[in-house]
């Protein structure tokens, strides 16, 4: 399979550390049950542990579209390619405005693809990496020649969903509020076309056990049905995020370990290796258990954590940048909530 054309779009608007510390005040310290001084600066201290220093988003009377709409033209152009050219559209996002009958319908008749096949994938963060394992075997079987793959994510600005988290009621809110702190937002584009001497190889592991350590709830009076634990029902709130990241990274991270350790080609050997944008640290932690130098590209630091964009703007990114060159080998790793775990390989 061949990526003719990957491209991201970011707001301009940079939201720092400090603002995120202002935004937490502002919600949260009247009516805080406790020391909210304490709560402040471990959130502080979690941020500059992770390697957070920025993240973009929307500002106010913007739209998301916009930044798709923008991404989609540019992996188009890169790809020679005519937006009736398309003739499947996979919207993969955590983010969208619709359930029914799905967020790709509506980015193709925004962009005129009056023609082109839909449908939407969700796996939380993995979603764009889901999709892609899907686009290889449509294009293996000739069902489909050009597919388009798009994401965007904008559910954490003021007004949205993920903005919710900001506002806690005691010190023990943070272990599942926090991962909404690092959430930055923007678009990408990836066209993907039929290359059977290139084809991509995937080593998938699921641990539905921990399910329930990072969701948003549709809605706050089904838990029942779906069988959450108490720690999901400590946020309490339809389309609020709750991630419990630390336990996450403690029940998974041997398991991360010996996927990088046992994939089919050396992580310290290919051109570039693009994990997750959740967090910094964890990565250079898992580098020091390996004892290999593994060429990186972090997006965290400056863009937060990109949820489904992540692999495809490390990929624009490093294109643009001179570090990802066609024939370069990629490898890439996404922890997404489920838990699913993917360690895929292919030549760029």
């Amino acid at each position: 399979m061949h990526i003719a054309g990957v491209a991201c779009s970011f707001p301009d608007r940079t939201v720092s550390n400090a603002e995120i510390l202002k935004i937490f005040s502002d919600h949260s310290k009247e009516g805080y049950d406790g020391d909210f001084e304490k709560a402040a600066q471990t959130v502080e201290h979690y941020l500059n542990y992770i390697g957070s220093v920025n993240r973009r988003w929307l500002a106010k009377d913007e739209q998301g579209f916009t930044y798709t709409e923008r991404a989609i033209h540019e992996a188009l152009d890169k790809a020679g390619l005519g937006k009736n050219d398309i003739d499947l559209l996979i919207h993969a996002s955590v983010d969208k405005g619709v359930l029914e009958p799905g967020m790709a319908f509506y980015v193709a008749k925004a962009m005129g693809m009056d023609r082109t096949q839909c449908f939407d994938v969700t796996e939380a963060c993995g979603s764009w990496t889901r999709a892609t394992q899907i686009a290889q075997s449509f294009l293996e079987t000739g069902l489909f020649k050009n597919i388009l793959i798009v994401t965007a994510e904008y559910a954490v600005h003021e007004g949205q969903p993920g903005h919710k988290s900001f506002k806690i009621n005691e010190f023990s809110d943070l272990e599942w509020s926090f991962a909404s702190y690092t959430v930055g937002e923007g678009s990408t584009a990836t066209v993907l076309t039929r290359d059977a001497d290139k084809p991509w190889t995937y080593t998938n592991r699921t641990f539905t056990q921990f399910a329930d350590l990072c969701v948003v709830p549709v809605r706050e009076d089904d838990v029942q049905t779906m069988r959450f634990n108490d720690l999901s029902l400590a946020g309490k709130g339809g389309l609020r995020f709750m991630s419990y990241g630390k336990k996450m990274q403690d029940n998974t991270i041997d398991d991360l370990e010996d996927m990088m350790r046992t994939n089919p080609i050396a992580v310290d050997g290919v051109d570039l290796f693009i994990p997750h944008t959740n967090t910094l640290t964890a990565w250079r932690d898992i580098e020091k258990r390996l004892g290999k130098k593994i060429p990186y590209i972090f997006m965290l630091p400056e863009y937060g954590n990109l949820v489904t964009n992540s692999v495809p703007a490390a990929l624009a990114t490093a294109e643009k940048d001179g570090r990802l060159q066609r024939g370069h080998q990629v490898s890439a790793m996404m922890t997404a909530a489920g838990m699913s775990y993917t360690c895929f390989n292919w030549v760029y």
